[in-house]
């Protein structure tokens, strides 16, 4: 798992028949200081992150797929929490 600060949300016109009543966010991966670690990515999300969340997130496929209950769906990354702010 990794952290990431949610971007924004993202919509398709289209989409995979698996994605259907999921939403979509854009991840800005961050690396152990906090900062980007690579380009963006989409991930799905059924807790209700939202732009500026700090998450964590899993890139594995297979896990994600027993989430969603497909075994065909095309998805990879999924928000598994969101992390509270330190003060």
């Amino acid at each position: 798992m990794q952290s990431a600060v949610v971007l924004g949300n993202a919509h398709a016109t289209v989409r995979h028949p698996a994605l259907e009543g999921w939403r979509l966010l854009c991840l800005q991966p961050l690396d152990i200081h906090g900062a980007a670690d690579g380009c963006p990515i989409l991930a799905i999300d059924d807790l209700g992150a939202g732009r500026g969340d700090t998450v964590f997130f899993t890139s594995d496929g297979s896990a994600v797929r027993e989430q969603m209950g497909r075994p065909d769906s095309p998805v990879r990354y999924a928000v598994q929490g969101i992390l509270d702010r330190s003060s």
